[in-house]
């Protein structure tokens, strides 16, 4: 007979749910007064409350045995998972890095293991009710975060990372795409579920179309793909067991129990039924539209439109897919180096910066992710940590399989949830995952795991107090015990593991703001860096490498007194003298104590020599990484060591040719040094086209200091394309073209760099007046 539930049971139960309930409104919280405000809120939230629920959530376990998880073969392979990642980042490189991550990514083993505990109790506590409301709680927050992306695209809303793609308040365009893929599957869960209810169904098919255009509105290439490509399977599978499925809906809706021996084309059903032959017209219009937008990729209507673009312009050759193919063959011999448990999570720094491929110097300068889940679990765990985490998707999959064979799955269920681990999976090998993401993912394992033993009995113990109403004191003393006692340890843990890191980051954002501020002072700037400094937790190293980058525009303003500059530069430079004293080092952190301490030399030679140790040490870490070789050839260049300068600009130069930039360079530093030899080398290897505008200025200026306007004539032609609206860049070309006797394009050329800039009219009218003495060529 049915018992009633405890005061005790009762309230923690409910407060549990409460909490879990809760989660999936995350994604909507963006916490400005934090830095990563998309990432850092979501992240501190969702762990203070998992910790709090799964507090109460032992003295459950503790007093009932039906809340204990079964140890099932998915549970297994998710627990297996979290003990090969525990092991890895315990052993890696930088254990406090694995466990802590940053700010900016807010993961390691804190996140892992949260969301472990998250699925723990999702397995142990929910109920089917308690998944539908789970359900509509998810897809009711991703209509918000729609919403939201629909504004941005309407011009109510200024997407963070601007231009065309919309990125809502998940912050980013591609994990916006992921996060909403796996409620196109959702939608399609629950639009089976209520089928009945044709009022409900058309609401759902409506949120599916209106997150389909959002998700078209992301131009994310890998999400898209991914769910194109899957979906082809998905409908085959449809047209293939759709007597199956009409079958179990008929028998379900009149109580009878679907038939676990049902064949495919069973009963009435079999044939082409109108259900049937939708399936197939949608099936080929998935596969016709995609091709026929590739055919017609260069069309007008598809160049004009930036989403379609961006989306059917898929090319080998194209940067962003080169680099993917750089990154991951570095990943792959850094996987070899450590293929037992990788280096650890948090720790791909140490593998970009020893295995650094050269032809990445167009690209941004630091990766942290292989941008491939199984490059990424490669090196945060090794080949255990990729196999146990493809066998959580394995596992699932082989429960849907199952059950769908024992007739305990209905078909329409177990095609759905494996096209959506497929397609998650399938994303996946173009980007990485995010908590938005983590959260879904972790959530559909637990409801598989839920719907593969939704009628299996509780346990025998649990089941005969059931049956005779008998709960003993124990029982609940040691339940209230254990909730308590796990209380106080979150309790004690809340302020160290989550407090002092949001406060560092709030510090921070003050410390920042701080140079903004009318009449604040450089010192009161560096007290604000240490106030932050002084919560001592994982958020060092980003307020480190903020402090840097302010230290680099202090040591270049002529309006702060000397002394005020020398105090913050040394305290820059203390702080960073920490973070690279760590035995796993970061060769960016090398690299901005080593820019500080050269620029700082100018003024202060003592520095020099540390400037020098310091950008050694990172080239020796990182010897294929040019950026390095810069500052080191500047360094040598301004302590009267021209030839030390010229053989480390040759060096980076020779890494990479293609890189005009390091060539530049050399070039330069050769016309400085008067070496004619290695400038006549240097200019026939470096094409124009490739160099930006800072660096044209320049080399221009250079010649023309030289008395070289041969050579600065192509340089200024080039600063016209990219500076079109300069009227000083004009002006210069057109003197230049006009003493090589160019004088109609001279004419032109002077003529627009009046009509950019009228208060130039006399000296432009001097100057066509001068062009009729020169005889044209």
């Amino acid at each position: 007979m049915y018992m009633q539930k405890s005061g005790f049971e009762q309230f923690t139960l409910w407060i549990i749910k409460i909490g879990l309930w809760s989660i999936p409104f995350l994604p909507l919280y963006v916490s400005s007064s934090m830095l990563f405000p998309f990432i850092t809120g979501k992240n501190f939230a969702f762990r203070i409350i998992i910790e709090i629920i799964f507090a109460l959530w032992s003295g459950l376990a503790a007093f009932r045995a039906e809340y204990r998880p079964r140890l099932t073969p998915l549970f297994k392979i998710v627990t297996i998972f979290i003990v090969v990642v525990f092991l890895a980042d315990l052993f890696g490189p930088s254990p406090y890095r694995s466990f802590f991550s940053n700010y900016e990514r807010m993961e390691g083993f804190m996140m892992i293991f949260h969301l472990y505990l998250y699925f723990v109790m999702l397995v142990s506590v929910f109920r089917a009710r308690d998944w539908i409301i789970f359900f509509h709680a998810t897809l009711l927050a991703s209509l918000a975060v729609s919403y939201i992306g629909l504004m941005q695209k309407l011009g109510y809303r200024v997407s963070i990372q601007g231009g065309f793609r919309v990125d809502s308040t998940i912050g980013n365009p591609t994990y916006l795409a992921a996060y909403l893929l796996f409620h196109v599957w959702l939608l399609l869960l629950l639009m089976y579920r209520f089928w009945k209810k044709w009022w409900l169904v058309a609401l759902y098919g409506a949120a599916l179309l209106f997150e389909l255009a959002i998700l078209y509105f992301t131009a994310s290439r890998g999400p898209v793909l991914a769910l194109v490509i899957i979906l082809v399977p998905f409908l085959a599978s449809i047209v293939w067991f759709w007597p199956r499925i009409v079958e179990e809906r008929i028998r379900t809706a009149s109580g009878v129990a679907p038939r676990a021996d049902a064949a495919v084309g069973f009963g009435p059903y079999r044939g082409w039924s109108a259900g049937r032959k939708i399936a197939g017209a949608v099936l080929l219009l998935t596969i016709v539209v995609p091709f026929f937008f590739w055919q017609i990729r260069g069309s007008e209507f598809v160049q004009s439109n930036q989403a379609l673009k961006r989306l059917v312009n898929y090319s080998l050759t194209e940067t962003t897919i080169k680099s993917r193919f750089h990154i991951w063959g570095m990943s792959a011999r850094a996987a070899l180096e450590r293929p037992i448990l990788g280096w650890g999570q948090e720790n791909y720094y140490l593998v970009f910066q020893k295995y650094f491929d050269p032809a990445l110097f167009a690209q941004e300068p630091w990766f942290d992710r292989s941008h491939n889940i199984v490059f990424d679990w490669l090196i945060h765990a090794g080949f255990p940590g990729i196999l146990s985490y493809l066998g959580m998707i394995a596992v699932a999959c082989w429960v849907v399989v199952r059950g769908i064979r024992r007739g305990s799955f209905p078909v329409w269920y177990g095609i759905v949830l494996a096209s959506l681990f497929l397609t998650y999976l399938f994303q996946n090998f173009f980007v990485f995952d995010n908590l938005n993401t983590y959260l879904l993912f972790f959530a559909f394992l637990a409801f598989t795991e839920f719907f593969a033993h939704a009628s299996v009995s509780v346990p025998a113990a649990s089941a005969r107090r059931v049956e005779t109403g008998v709960e003993t004191r124990s029982d609940l003393g040691r339940g209230i015990l254990v909730g308590g006692a796990m209380l106080l340890v979150v309790a004690g843990l809340l302020y160290p593991l989550h407090i002092k890191p949001i406060r560092e980051s709030k510090a921070l954002i003050r410390a920042l703001s701080l140079p903004q501020q009318e009449g604040a002072t450089l010192a009161q700037v560096e007290s604000a860096f240490r106030e932050a400094l002084a919560y001592n937790s994982f958020g060092d190293t980003e307020v480190r490498e903020q402090l840097s980058n302010m230290a680099r525009g202090v040591i270049n303003s002529s309006s702060i007194p000397a002394e005020a500059q020398n105090a913050f530069l040394a305290f820059t430079v203390d702080e960073l003298k920490k973070e690279t004293a760590e035995p796993a080092k970061d060769v960016k952190h090398l690299l901005f104590l080593g820019t500080i301490l050269t620029a700082w030399a100018a003024s202060d030679p003592g520095r020099a020599q540390e400037a020098e140790a310091a950008l050694l040490e990172a080239i020796r870490l990182s010897p294929t990484k040019q950026i390095i070789y810069f500052p080191l050839a500047q360094l040598y260049l301004s302590t009267g060591r021209a030839d030390a300068a010229l053989k480390t600009l040759r060096d980076a130069w020779n890494l990479d040719r293609s890189y005009h930039e390091a060539g530049a360079n050399l070039l330069m530093i050769a016309l400085l040094t008067g070496n004619a030899e290695v400038a006549a080398e240097a200019k026939d290897g470096v094409s124009l086209v490739h160099l930006n505008a800072d660096i044209l200025d320049r080399l221009g200026k250079l010649y023309r200091q030289m008395n070289d306007f041969n050579s600065a004539l192509p340089v200024y032609q080039q600063l016209v394309v990219l500076r079109p609206e300069s009227a000083d860049d004009r002006a210069v070309y057109a003197a230049l073209l006009g003493s090589s006797g160019h004088i109609d394009e001279a004419r032109f050329q002077a003529e627009e760099a009046l009509r950019i800039d009228p208060s130039l009219k006399s000296q432009v009218e001097q100057f066509l007046e001068a062009l009729k003495q020169i005889r044209p060529q």
